[in-house]
């Protein structure tokens, strides 16, 4: 018995170290317990298909997130939505890959960029807590270094339960917990360059500057006004977004000027980064006239912004979005004649409804877009693999086309049966007639004639 017993061990402990290499390996799946023990620690979760080709394209970059988090506290996984569509459902995941941060009942879906940076920031974001504190000047500067190229928003004051401007901020911070960095602080720890008009207050620093929030009464504060504000400053001047983000954006109330390149094209490096200049320009430098009505960004995301207009841009371009009606207005010229000047004046005929806009949400629009999804589906199954395709369109064409085959044969051999009976009755009957002609008499004046 022995011998059994040994062999027992060696395949437990086979197993464990081969598990012991699936988590370190980065491949943490889960399955549909993750339900049961969702509330048993803070979980980053990728919901993904095997057969989609972002989620392939995402395995090494999550891999490195794994990496980043695995002494964070964060369990980081995956699972696969085919096979575990009830988890997916519960957590309604409704495309392939979604991240989501799942902490008890609170989660919240990743909606940024699928970078390590962005992935890792949106769960240090979801992680917490919602208002960090900063005790010391020391501590402030770490936040700016931090955010030196993002946004954070910071209560000047002291944190008294009494304090109804921080009892606002603080419902804010928890409601927008992954949409930015929140922050608190005594006047004290702040620069000595950086000057309040008013104590306590809510600044929001970014683009290497700090604009402080001012209440349309002074001294009363609405909870609406303070979160209005907080999305319209809560992206820098000119943010790099992508397709997800967009929704986010959303919410500012602003057009959205999206200037459209392409990363990948060399030969379009030089027009992508001279339009990408001159809208930076504007969007920094002229922030006291556009700052209320716009919001700029840039996109290497050729495919969002053909999804937006239903159609297939030539990049480099700028397209400007209005989210409540879902308008757009094109730039319609080249972009190298684009100047700071020009699209001054292009955003300026926007405001005056100077300029035709297209798009919007009626019957004819929702018709084109069910068609141009269609195709966009179709070559996007292609281009992620060609089986798919095959079996998903070759193979019905290959049985309908044998099926319409097979009755047209039918029908012409019907036919050509039907031709050949018709042909053998014509023939009996022009051999009667002729009988019958013979046995006639033949009229006189025939005769004579011949």
């Amino acid at each position: 018995m022995a011998a059994p017993i040994k062999i027992i061990k060696i395949i437990f402990v086979y197993g464990y170290f081969c598990q012991f290499l699936h988590i370190c390996s980065g491949q943490v799946e889960l399955n549909d317990q993750l339900l049961e023990k969702r509330k048993d620690g803070m979980w980053l979760v990728e919901f993904y298909a095997p057969w989609c080709g972002h989620c392939k394209k995402l395995e090494p970059i999550y891999h490195q997130v794994y990496l980043s988090l695995r002494n964070s506290g964060i369990i980081v996984g995956k699972i696969d939505s085919t096979r575990y569509s009830s988890v997916a459902s519960e957590f309604d995941v409704r495309g392939f890959p979604t991240i989501k941060f799942i902490n008890g009942e609170k989660v919240y879906t990743h909606r940024g960029d699928r970078s390590k940076e962005d992935i890792i920031d949106f769960a240090t974001k979801a992680k917490g807590p919602s208002v960090r504190k900063i005790t010391s000047s020391g501590r402030f500067t770490e936040a700016k270094t931090k955010h030196a190229s993002s946004v954070f928003f910071m209560f000047v004051g002291e944190e008294d339960a009494n304090n109804d401007l921080f009892k606002k901020y603080s419902s804010l911070a928890e409601k927008h917990i992954i949409d930015g960095y929140f922050y608190s602080g005594s006047k004290n720890a702040l620069n000595s360059n950086i000057k309040t008009t008013v104590n306590p207050t809510v600044l929001v620093f970014k683009d290497n500057s700090y604009f402080e929030f001012k209440e349309s009464n002074p001294g009363v504060v609405t909870y609406e006004e303070l979160e209005k504000w907080f999305n319209q400053e809560r992206f820098p001047a000119f943010p790099k977004v992508m397709g997800g983000g967009l929704n986010e954006m959303a919410n500012s109330g602003k057009y959205l000027v999206l200037t459209i390149i392409n990363s990948e094209d060399k030969s379009l490096h030089d027009q992508c980064e001279k339009l990408k200049n001159v809208v930076r320009e504007v969007a920094r430098n002229k922030r006291e006239k556009f700052h209320n009505s716009f919001q700029f960004l840039w996109m290497p995301d050729e495919e969002t912004a053909n999804s937006i207009t239903m159609s297939f841009l030539d990049v480099p371009t700028v397209v400007v979005l209005e989210t409540s009606s879902h308008l757009f207005y094109l730039w319609d010229k080249n972009s190298t004649q684009l100047t700071v000047s020009s699209l001054e004046q292009f955003l300026d005929e926007i405001v005056e409804e100077k300029i035709i806009a297209y798009g919007g949400s009626g019957y004819l629009q929702k018709l084109k877009r069910i068609g141009f999804d269609f195709v966009t589906t179709v070559l996007s199954i292609w281009q992620a693999s060609r089986w798919l395709f095959l079996l998903m369109f070759g193979l019905p064409t290959v049985i309908i086309s044998i099926v319409c085959y097979s009755l047209c044969c039918m029908e012409t051999l019907d036919d050509g049966a039907t031709s050949e009976d018709d042909e053998e009755y014509d023939e009996d009957m022009i051999e009667q007639n002729e009988y019958v002609e013979d046995d006639r008499p033949r009229a006189v004046g025939h005769e004579k004639s011949e």
